[in-house]
């Protein structure tokens, strides 16, 4: 990393989610400026130095909660939005899901987070090698069922894993996008519903671009 990108990192992430009042709103580019500033520290880091300090936590237990983003990821245990983002306590409002499907409970958790919280970015988080589109691919139903069916219907004919992960993400932004609460915010506050595929083997996220994400 050159002097100048540091210099451009250092800008991107001089803020915490204490610089922001209850009553503010981040933008979704500056809140999707910030995730893409704390994957690059994720993935050069050799520590997390993020705030979990006790202070913080009385902060957002007196003062409540400011996340800067909504994030739906698969319930993987290697795909930690937090530390692949370098966030601490209360910044991102995250919601883990095998597959990271969207569901009607998905759904209402997204809302709260963008009608009540005020977060102006909500991004869906696919990843490489995914258990639970393996699990689709492969046929299995049974009691993973309410996952497989609802992604073997996204994928449709695709069969390559890493397009899997982009079009099962895409699919999950297409259902938000129908949302009418969300297509509201998103008209008249400026919420952005984006995805992005994290890389299991190396820790690198692909900011998704273009249609449904």
């Amino acid at each position: 990393m050159n002097e100048n990108e540091k210099a451009m990192l250092a800008a991107a992430v001089a803020y915490t989610a204490d610089d922001y009042d209850v009553d503010a709103h981040v933008p979704a580019a500056a809140a999707l400026e910030r995730l893409r500033a704390g994957n690059r520290i994720y993935v050069e880091a050799l520590d997390h130095e993020r705030d979990l300090s006790p202070e913080r936590i009385a902060d957002l237990f007196e003062n409540g909660q400011r996340p800067f983003a909504c994030v739906i990821a698969c319930a993987d245990s290697r795909v930690v939005p937090e530390h692949i983002f370098m966030t601490g306590l209360g910044e991102l409002f995250v919601i883990r899901v095998a597959g990271n499907v969207v569901g009607p409970v998905e759904l209402a958790s997204a809302v709260y987070a963008c009608e009540h919280l005020h977060t102006r970015l909500l991004l869906v988080l696919g990843h490489t090698h995914c258990g639970a589109i393996k699990a689709a691919l492969d046929g299995e139903r049974g009691s993973v069922a309410a996952i497989t069916e609802r992604i073997s219907e996204a994928l449709g004919d695709v069969r390559d894993p890493y397009a899997a992960s982009v079009v099962n993400a895409r699919a999950a932004v297409a259902a938000l996008e129908a949302s009418p609460e969300l297509a509201r915010l998103a008209a008249e506050d400026g919420l952005e519903i984006r995805a992005a595929v994290y890389h299991t083997h190396c820790g690198v996220v692909d900011f998704l671009e273009g249609a449904a994400g």
